[in-house]
């Protein structure tokens, strides 16, 4: 019996190397040959189907046989696609289509950041004033204009740090309608209460004086700095803890009250020393009733009238707030003889409008939410004269008198030196 000969299979495996070689030769010999000759300007005529930018440089790459037939001019503008960033398939299928006088598919659309809601930029070159809206929290807020923080500080604690004595925390609870400051660049606006440098507050945040000397802030070449005065520190390394100091042991001799000058338009200053509605020291929190009433300048008196809302703490750390919803506009008068330091502000959000008056002996007082001023800067005032009227500028949800005290610039509670 005859065994069936191996000659049908012989061939079948001469015909299959044959056609490796041809499609090895059309891969790298030709392909090389036309990134050759497409150097010096001479293709041959020859076209490929399938031939990317890679092949095109002589590296062995697959060739797609689905591919769409490419021309000698195709084959030229491949590259091009391939390098502006597109990947080799889109390249070939880009330049095809170029060949073929086919239209182009539309390019994807560039992804835009979100447009930041509307803050008014009227107001101050250091930051917008933007209002509150239902559902914000200061995380998104701060995302929506990119405060991205830096060093220690998140984005939010540049919010916080920009809008005291409103926020005291990140925990503080905001609402609509409530208006803040929002810093035009990663930063915090800090207000200058007291009689500081602009190295100590350079040191406060962790930056080089230069983060507060440069063009933003517009300085003077002296670079003097005054109380009042708005500053944006940028990209602040950490945030100061607050200074709280007790107030200083009695003293024999209490400092003398000036004599007041006589200023034009000046409004006579009030009559008696007022004091707060009830008797608030009888409903203090345990902390604030743990205070131990010291010496003070003159003896300080109450600078209103009305019941505290809200005392002395961790949730206040700055000072008391004095409610004036019996009379929304009361006389606002000095708890000692001093000199103004400060008077004006920004009724649109923080203090809003607000009087500082330096006492002597280490002193300071600040009135904050006035709705009007009847002092100037520099400006030497008795004991229970007219400072202004009370109000609700800057953000207060009702009208209040917001009172800080001070001793050696350190915030102290001003139910230690009150009667």
């Amino acid at each position: 019996m005859r065994r069936p000969g191996l000659r049908p299979v012989f061939h079948a495996v001469i015909l299959l190397l044959a056609s490796g070689a041809a499609l090895y030769a059309a891969t790298h010999s030709y392909g090389r040959g036309f990134a050759q000759g497409g150097d010096s300007g001479a293709t041959d005529g020859l076209s490929f189907p399938g031939v990317s930018a890679a092949v095109a440089r002589g590296e062995p790459r697959a060739l797609p046989l689905a591919a769409a037939p490419l021309t000698q001019a195709s084959i030229a503008t491949a590259p091009a696609e391939a390098a502006s960033g597109l990947p080799d398939n889109e390249a070939l299928r880009l330049a095809a289509s170029r060949a073929a006088g086919e239209p182009l598919p539309p390019a994807a659309p560039t992804p835009t950041p979100p447009a930041e809601p509307p803050c008014d930029r009227t107001v101050s070159p250091l930051y917008c004033v933007y209002t509150v809206q239902p559902a914000d929290t200061l995380s998104k807020i701060a995302t929506q204009f990119g405060l991205k923080g830096s060093g220690t500080v998140p984005g939010y604690e540049l919010l916080v740090q920009s809008n005291k004595p409103d926020i005291v925390s990140a925990d503080d609870f905001i609402q609509p309608g409530q208006r803040l400051r929002v810093p035009l660049k990663n930063g915090i606006v800090h207000v200058v209460l007291t009689g500081e440098t602009l190295s100590e507050i350079a040191a406060a945040f962790g930056v080089d004086t230069s983060a507060i000397t440069d063009a933003t802030n517009s300085l003077p070449a002296s670079g003097v700095i005054t109380i009042g005065q708005e500053l944006l520190i940028s990209e602040p390394a950490r945030v100061p803890a607050p200074k709280l100091a007790a107030a200083p042991t009695p003293t024999a001799t209490p400092s003398p009250e000036p004599t007041p000058t006589t200023v034009p338009g000046e409004t006579p200053a009030a009559t008696g020393s007022p004091a707060p509605t009830g008797t608030p020291r009888a409903t203090r929190t345990p902390a604030a009733a743990t205070a131990t009433p010291r010496s003070r300048p003159s003896a300080f008196i109450w600078p209103a009238t009305g019941p505290i809302s809200s005392y002395f703490g961790p949730a206040h750390p700055l000072g008391i707030d004095i409610d004036l919803y019996a009379n929304p506009n009361a006389p606002i008068v000095a708890a000692a003889a001093g000199t103004v330091t400060f008077a004006g502000g920004n009724p649109c959000c923080s203090y809003g409008l607000y009087v500082i008056v330096d006492h002597g002996n280490g002193y300071t007082t600040l009135y904050a939410h006035l709705s009007s001023i009847n002092v100037s800067q520099g400006q030497r005032v008795t004991q229970g004269q007219l400072l202004g009227l009370g109000g609700r500028t800057g953000y207060a949800t009702g009208n209040h008198l917001h009172f800080e005290v001070r001793y050696n610039d350190a915030v102290i509670d001003p139910l230690s030196v009150l009667p």
